[in-house]
């Protein structure tokens, strides 16, 4: 590949895409090391196009970051995580996290072999927050609007007010129970 290919702008965010994939231990750069890159470039047409979509730049780098108690934070959610029908992974965090974790949890679940979706629910404010995940088998859309939530198929979320932790774990189950009903 020539580099004459190329801008100066593009070739920045390919540099920095190969950054943040050896920065996260990744052997491979992939369009979410790409969108880092992009998002990195404040300047850029790029992440001006971003921001022009409602996308946070921050946030998006932010949402890649890792660190060790974050880390630890999605690895309890996990361990604590329960199949449903099969191929869902349902989670709850017992603990206080926020919404980029609960995310990244989502996404790591997806890693585990058999796990077609995941749903991962948090306290946050008055209620029950909830970020869904799928590899595109399933519409976790349809499911998490049955609690008022929206997205699109593969990245869905909501919030349920004034509700438990456990209450919402349960209607989020009946409602993958009714995704499968003939």
């Amino acid at each position: 590949m020539a580099d004459s290919q190329f801008t100066s702008t593009a070739l920045g965010a390919i540099r920095l895409a190969q950054e943040n994939a050896a920065r996260l231990g990744h052997s491979y750069v992939g369009s979410e090391h790409l969108l880092l890159g992009l998002a990195g470039q404040e300047f850029s047409p790029a992440a001006m196009a971003l921001r022009r979509a409602g996308a946070d730049t921050y946030e998006v780098r932010r949402y890649f970051q890792s660190d060790l108690t974050s880390m630890i934070q999605r690895y309890e959610i996990i361990r604590e995580a329960q199949m449903v029908h099969g191929d869902i992974a349902l989670a709850v965090a017992r603990s206080e996290v926020d919404r980029v974790t609960a995310a990244k949890t989502a996404d790591d679940l997806l890693n585990l072999q058999g796990v077609q979706a995941s749903i991962v629910l948090y306290r946050q404010g008055d209620g029950v927050s909830m970020s869904g995940r799928s590899l595109g088998e399933v519409n976790v859309q349809v499911i998490l609007e049955r609690l008022g939530g929206g997205g699109n198929a593969t990245a869905a979320g909501g919030h349920v007010s004034g509700a438990d932790l456990y209450a919402v774990r349960q209607r989020v189950a009946e409602a993958i129970e009714d995704y499968y009903a003939p």
